[in-house]
């Protein structure tokens, strides 16, 4: 009598092998993995080799300068970010069946972004402060990078359910929530009119995700998923505010340091353009 054999499947993650999801959290830890080699193996004299400084404008710097990192305090904070939002932003695209989406944003967000940050905010900071010379290091643009980047993948992710007035919703709220963060950090209050601005657009936004289901009866699946869907975007809005907190304090210069505010915008904003235009070259 033969023994009976039953062909099992792989355990998936969102429908990819798990081996697969493995792998690509790997390479998220590879990149926190080099940030710390960086921080422990490499001499103080080629660290300062590696920053940016804006008076000598040495091209390599650009891309080099996101690998240094002023203390291990410095590099710590940087750590957090990145691991938390490159892991949720990661598991947004799983979600959205954009895996190839996040592959190939990756690589461009750590030798692309770091450029482009620094250039912006060299730009920015030699016509609003001419004279000044800064020396700009750390991960933090990148860091706010995928800030841009997980709006972006909420904003696909939505979209495979929803509308595309529910993704514009969504995103005029957040928006509008960011900003208002950004009033209340260096203006001290956020006035009536804008504190308006902000609860409409969580309105719409709740409304949307509520009443502009693509296909669907309401009936408790529906229900179910818009729970699900209100949570799970509560929760990405609040790491995003977690993370406008962190990059944008309200004294940049306190402590006799300088946190360039100019770049972790910059890095929000190309982070988001990067992830966009990587997103119109992969197909799902």
């Amino acid at each position: 009598m033969s023994d009976a054999r039953v062909a099992t499947d792989p355990p998936t993650t969102f429908g990819y092998p798990r081996s697969a999801v493995a792998a690509d959290l790997g390479a998220i830890a590879v990149v926190a993995l080099v940030l710390v080699g960086v921080e422990v193996l490499l001499p103080a004299a080629v660290h300062a080799n590696l920053a940016f400084d804006h008076a000598a404008l040495a091209p390599h710097t650009l891309l080099t300068a996101a690998y240094v990192h002023a203390d291990s305090t410095h590099l710590l904070s940087n750590l957090g970010g990145y691991v938390s939002l490159a892991v949720v932003t990661y598991l947004v695209c799983l979600h959205a069946d954009r895996r190839a989406w996040f592959r190939r944003t990756l690589p461009v967000f750590l030798l692309v972004l770091p450029v482009a940050v620094n250039l912006t905010s060299y730009a920015i900071l030699e016509t609003r402060f001419p004279g000044a010379s800064p020396v700009s290091r750390g991960f933090s643009g990148v860091v706010a990078g995928f800030g841009g980047f997980l709006l972006a993948a909420v904003g696909v992710n939505l979209r495979r359910t929803y509308s595309r007035e529910t993704v514009f919703f969504v995103g005029q709220f957040a928006l509008l929530l960011l900003l208002g963060e950004l009033l209340w950090i260096y203006a001290g209050r956020v006035g009536l009119l804008e504190g308006a601005a902000v609860g409409t657009g969580l309105a719409l936004a709740v409304s949307g995700i509520v009443s502009r289901t693509r296909g669907r009866t309401y009936g408790d699946d529906h229900y179910q998923q818009v729970g699900f869907d209100l949570l799970y975007v509560g929760l990405v809005f609040a790491l995003l505010v977690w993370l406008v907190y962190g990059l944008f304090p309200a004294d940049p210069t306190a402590n006799g340091t300088f946190t360039n505010i100019f770049a972790h915008g910059a890095g929000f904003v190309e982070g988001g353009l990067l992830a966009a235009l990587t997103l119109v070259s992969v197909r799902p």
